[in-house]
């Protein structure tokens, strides 16, 4: 077990990664481990933390051009020091603020991920770290590039985490005036991340007009102020995604956590991102209704598919809670 008073920093930079966090705090506290969380002003990411009721404290925030992610972070840094003094490693996703300032104090990184195709990130933080936790989905070559020490691989995702705990409740979507089953969620593609380098705003617009003229409400949820959209409703404000999701008729998303938390829920979900995710082959596999696609007409045709098909028993996967904090245990008692 950890020692009385253990400490783990985890710099959350997502929404994902904010519900990784508040289920880990909630999860560490009964282990004996403090899981401190801290984040930047980004987009829902402490409006997250708030939903869950977990201490956090936001610092700095969000940079979009590369001048901005540098001055930015080294600003971050500089107050995440003191924070970083007080705790005893790091837990959690590729922070290169965090990872530079608990490696400067000469403290143990411990990293979760679910995306080597994020370069820059992983090129600054995995080298650093003393273990990688990853779904067994993602190949271990994959990582090699990067210089993990060792790696954890688990059967499932990382949504799994919060996943598995949802309640559901109707009233969460009626008190945005909205009718189960009769919206789709829109969760536009992460444009302005530092490995994003496509164009996909048309492929947006059109599947947004395709879904309006089908019949359903378009619920919106940008990333960024500059994916507002007009013409449907923009949720800018905290709201649980998972109840948003789950009341859908489906959802469509150019990134990918959001499209995993609605198949993982059996609610039928499209991902148009460009690249390719292991993660999603494996969740087909499970028996999640996840639909992939890349060009406009493709992109059409699985929207019509996905709508037809609706919904199907969720899949049951290996939740990594338990496993993570056992291996951060392990790594601060070596």
């Amino acid at each position: 077990m950890y020692s009385s008073m253990t400490k783990l920093l985890f710099d959350a930079l997502t929404p994902k990664q904010a519900r990784i966090a508040a289920v880990l705090h909630l999860e560490g506290a009964k282990r004996g481990v403090e899981i401190v969380i801290t984040c930047r002003e980004y987009m829902h990411v402490g409006d997250m933390l708030r939903l869950y009721g977990v201490p956090h404290r936001c610092i700095g925030k969000y940079g979009v051009s590369l001048y901005e992610k540098l001055v930015f972070g080294l600003e971050r840094q500089r107050e995440l020091a003191d924070i970083g003094a007080g705790v005893d490693a790091m837990l959690g996703f590729p922070s290169p603020d965090a990872a530079r300032v608990i490696f400067g104090l000469g403290k143990p990184l411990i990293i979760l991920n679910d995306t080597p195709h994020a370069a820059h990130v992983n090129r600054l933080v995995i080298p650093l770290s003393e273990v990688l936790i990853s779904p067994a989905a993602v190949p271990e070559e994959a990582w090699r590039g990067y210089c993990p020490k060792k790696i954890v691989f688990f059967n499932g995702v990382f949504e799994y985490m919060w996943v598995s705990r949802f309640v559901p409740d109707a009233e969460a979507v009626r008190r945005l005036g909205l009718s189960p089953g009769t919206y789709v969620v829109f969760r536009p593609e992460e444009a302005h991340a530092a490995y994003y380098k496509w164009s996909y705003a048309e492929v947006r617009m059109r599947l947004i007009k395709e879904l309006k003229e089908m019949g359903y409400v378009v619920v919106n949820v940008p990333r960024y102020p500059d994916q507002v959209i007009e013409g449907v409703v923009n949720i800018t404000e905290a709201v649980d995604h998972l109840q948003l999701a789950y009341f859908s008729a489906g959802v469509i998303t150019g990134g990918a956590s959001t499209a995993t938390e609605a198949a993982l829920l059996g609610v039928p979900a499209l991902s148009y991102f460009p690249g390719s995710y292991y993660v999603d082959k494996y969740l087909v596999e499970m028996g999640a209704p996840l639909y992939r696609c890349k060009e406009l007409d493709s992109c059409l045709k699985a929207v019509r598919v996905m709508l037809q098909t609706g919904k199907t028993a969720p899949p049951k996967l290996e939740d990594p809670t338990q496993l993570i904090l056992k291996v951060a245990e392990e790594v601060l008692s070596a």
